[in-house]
């Protein structure tokens, strides 16, 4: 540890040595060991307070620092005139929402304005990847073209919307129906009056 004494206490120290010296030699040396440890302690307290209230001062100026930047920065970011907005506009036309967002990610981290970044190489790189992607996504795809009126039906469903007619006619054609061979011999029940 670092010993700090001043002026001050080394004549302190000098005053209690000459009050002290009626005491016997053992109790001096005590006393004065015990009040220099107590010096030193109370010193390096002092200096320890001091650093402490120095560094809480420098805290607090950087914090208020920062609240100034942050309001200085919120401040720049409400200015936006007319032209801007326009350039924004222009800068996203054309664009499908994960190419906006790729755009914004770039120009926060960059800070470059949009229109300088869609032109770069690095963006017409990116976005030729994404665009192959997405169109090897949409081959892979199942497209729905085949409507429900195309799809084949089973003979209850046929059945259920066909006249008596096409009733016949379905079941003829699953061969689960044979059309009656006519016979001379019968008669028409009910008509014979």
């Amino acid at each position: 540890m670092e010993e700090y004494t001043t002026a001050e206490d080394e004549a302190l120290e000098v005053q209690e040595e000459g009050e002290n010296s009626e005491n016997s030699p053992e109790v001096e040396s005590v006393d004065s060991v015990d009040r220099n440890e107590f010096n030193k302690v109370s010193e390096l307290a002092k200096n320890q307070k001091i650093r402490a209230e120095k560094e809480e001062a420098k805290r607090k100026s950087l914090e208020a620092e920062l609240i100034n930047l942050r309001k200085a920065k919120s401040e720049n970011k409400a200015a936006l005139d007319v032209g801007d907005y326009i350039d924004i506009s222009a800068s996203l036309e054309g664009l499908d929402q994960r190419e906006k967002e790729y755009l914004a990610q770039q120009h926060k981290m960059s800070g470059k304005p949009l229109n300088e970044i869609r032109k770069e190489e690095d963006f017409s790189l990116w976005q030729s990847a994404y665009q192959a992607k997405k169109e090897k996504e949409l081959s892979l795809k199942p497209t729905g073209t085949q409507s429900d009126s195309d799809a084949p039906r089973s003979i209850t469903e046929r059945l259920r919307t066909a006249s008596l007619a096409e009733k016949e006619q379905i079941l003829v054609d699953a061969g689960l129906w044979k059309s009656p061979r006519p016979k001379n011999d019968r008669t028409t029940i009910g008509t014979g009056r």
